[in-house]
């Protein structure tokens, strides 16, 4: 289903990490167009529309005239035809001869053999209208997921860049908390301090290098992921390290100008719909009777003779020489109706059962569209309030700033604990956290917006 793939695209959650390994930094345009070619399963929806249209191509040949050439070369009794025929497609010429000998000689065939179905009173026009609609749908197939596929590629890149954007706070947390821990340590040694003050900054290096640890883990993660939906190895996958996402807010749609009906997924799920009424015509035409040309030429020969000797018996020559060259020519042509009467029942039943399976792609076309209009009200809600947080963010890093600058200097001056000074830092860390995500989650926000109206021209438009 098309709506729940796209629900975790804001409530999937913050992730904390990332972090690139040795390889060109790959740009959000440049992984969507990699993941068209690359990824498994696109290639093969592209190689089931070239199968589909080569389907048609074979069922129209199906209805051109077909020559058949055939030829054979028997060893059998003489008292028969000249030129007996086992099997194959040939006419069976019969006749009487005036021999009855059990004697063995050889007998030829040969034919060329013409057959076109020319008039298929409207079977071979439904049947090509059905082949055609297979393609359409293999078309429609293929563009639906390629939609899909690229809103999660853009979404698992901006989560990979929020990860590695979490990285680098936790890094640059780390950083500061180091730097007060020498401080600290320096002024407990020199007396100045207390010694719980050493413990409390030992603790807190400790637990921002877990912190660290955990983000580059998550951003590992997020990763792996993207490299997965780009259809390349881990190794050479490295996001390329945009400050776009995380300090331009992206500009929103001044109306939504996308046309519902004209989505990748109800275009899929309307072709199901014409692909199962054209199989539905096609079978209904199966009662219909075939008026074929048909026309053929052939060779006998045999080696008993045609006429009686002066005895009145027949000469009989066994030899390959005598019984495999043609020694009698005939052609035939004309015109055969074949009409398959039990098919008046059979048609009209499987007939019935396709229209019934008609009936079923509706109530999934219509359900799909509900859904999708129900996702698309949500994406504008979630748009218009991740954008909300992203204005109120700065006000948040502000205040953490001034509170541990704040907090700092008191520490220093000896009129707060060190407790005091530790709150401020992980207020800091969060708030310095809460504005780089904020943003970039705007961008996912629009990103859910695009792909609930069917294009993504309102996000890529913006892509740097």
């Amino acid at each position: 289903m098309f709506a729940p793939r796209f629900l975790w695209l804001l409530l999937a959650g913050l992730p904390l990490a990332g972090r690139g390994q040795a390889a060109a930094p790959l740009t959000l345009p440049q992984a969507l167009a990699l993941a068209r070619t690359a990824y498994p399963s696109l290639r093969a929806r592209q190689a089931g529309i070239a199968a589909a249209t080569a389907d048609v191509r074979t069922l129209r040949a199906t209805y051109l005239p077909q020559l058949t050439a055939q030829a054979q070369a028997l060893d059998g009794t003489s008292n028969q035809a000249r030129g007996a025929l086992l099997g194959g497609i040939g006419p069976n010429v019969s006749g009487v001869r005036g021999y009855t000998s059990g004697q063995a000689s050889w007998a030829s065939q040969g034919m060329l053999f013409i057959d076109w179905p020319a008039v298929t009173f409207g079977r071979y026009r439904a049947d090509v209208q059905r082949a055609e609609a297979s393609v359409n749908q293999a078309q429609a197939d293929y563009d639906q997921e390629l939609f899909q596929h690229q809103v999660q590629v853009a979404d698992a890149y901006l989560l990979a860049l929020a990860a590695q954007k979490a990285v680098a706070l936790q890094a640059a947390n780390l950083r500061r908390t180091q730097s007060l821990r020498r401080v600290i340590l320096a002024a407990t040694r020199a007396g100045v301090q207390a010694g719980i003050d050493s413990s409390t900054a030992n603790a807190e290096n400790a637990r921002a290098q877990l912190q660290l640890l955990v983000s580059r883990q998550q951003a590992e993660q997020q990763r792996v992921r993207l490299a997965g939906l780009l259809g390349v190895p881990t190794q050479q996958l490295t996001p390329a390290d945009s400050t776009v996402f995380f300090t331009r807010l992206p500009a929103l749609p001044a109306t939504d100008s996308s046309n519902l009906l004209r989505h990748p997924t109800l275009l899929a799920y309307r072709q199901r719909v014409a692909t199962s009424d054209a199989t539905a015509k096609y079978l209904a035409t199966n009662n219909r009777p075939t008026l074929s040309l048909v026309g053929a030429t052939w060779g006998r020969g045999s080696g008993a003779a045609s006429s009686a000797g002066a005895d009145g018996s027949f000469n009989i020559d066994p030899s390959l020489g005598a019984g495999l060259p043609f020694k009698v020519y005939n052609y035939a042509v004309g015109a055969a109706l074949t009409w398959r009467v039990t098919e008046l029942l059979h048609s009209r039943r499987a007939a019935t059962a396709q229209l019934a399976r008609s009936e079923q792609a509706r109530a999934e076309y219509s359900q799909q569209e509900l859904l999708l209009r129900t996702e698309q009200q949500n994406a504008r809600s979630q748009l218009a309030l991740a954008r909300q947080s992203a204005l109120a963010a700065p006000a948040q890093l502000d205040a953490a700033q001034r509170a541990y600058t704040q907090a700092q200097a008191r520490y220093n001056a000896g009129l707060d604990n060190l407790v005091v000074l530790t709150q401020a830092t992980l207020v800091l860390n969060r708030a310095e956290t809460d504005q780089a995500i904020a943003t970039n989650n705007v961008w996912r926000a629009l990103l859910l917006r695009a792909a609930t109206s069917g294009t993504l021209t309102d996000f890529t438009g913006q892509l740097p």
